[in-house]
């Protein structure tokens, strides 16, 4: 997610760009968490991304037949929000993938609970699984996992909301660097799973 702006080749081009601490939280006006919800033992498995004003996202999605419900669900919120967003909940240990309806019911319902406890829009929040395939998402737990990743979010929780996301990754993957745009300072941060 990113605040609107137009960017031109011209004003990234003769900058340095230098590595910056924070992940996908560097940037001003995110907080981001990763919280143990149960839905992996004890291992930290919700991660919450929240902008404190709406920013403008986008998504790449599969073009594969078969789809997750969070993968269709995060495409319908881009279209029905105009490609703005306030959240993304993602969440490890469980893909929600090949789970038919009651999988699309489940990724609605996180969506909605994030909203609520946020007090957003469900239509910007994005919604994101990955783990095992055919299985449910265990409701409750996720569904008090929500409730706990908000209330821990911080400017400073990147690096638990990357640790949260990982599957059979060896470390949590974040990065983050500041550069100039248009003479002004600024900074871009991330996060990845694989």
């Amino acid at each position: 997610m990113t605040n609107r702006k137009s960017v031109t080749k011209k004003a990234l081009t003769g900058e340095a760009w230098l590595p910056v601490e924070g992940g996908v939280t560097a940037p001003g006006g995110f907080q981001a968490s990763g919280v143990a919800a149960g839905i992996k033992g004890k291992e930290s498995d919700i991660a919450v991304l929240f902008s404190a004003r709406q920013a403008v996202a986008a998504g790449v999605f599969t073009q594969n037949l078969v789809q997750a419900a969070p993968v269709v669900l995060s495409r319908e919120n881009l279209k029905r929000s105009n490609g703005l967003a306030r959240a993304v909940l993602i969440n490890s240990g469980c893909a929600n993938a090949c789970t038919g309806a009651r999988g699309e019911k489940d990724a609605l319902s996180c969506t909605q609970k994030l909203a609520s406890v946020l007090g957003v829009d469900a239509d910007q929040v994005l919604v994101a699984s990955t783990g095992v395939i055919g299985e449910f998402l265990p409701m409750p737990k996720m569904l008090k996992g929500i409730v706990s990743a908000v209330s821990r979010l911080d400017p400073e929780g990147g690096a638990d909301a990357a640790r949260a996301i990982m599957t059979t990754d060896t470390k949590e993957k974040a990065v983050a660097f500041e550069g100039k745009i248009n003479g002004g300072t600024v900074r871009i941060g991330g996060m990845a799973k694989g």
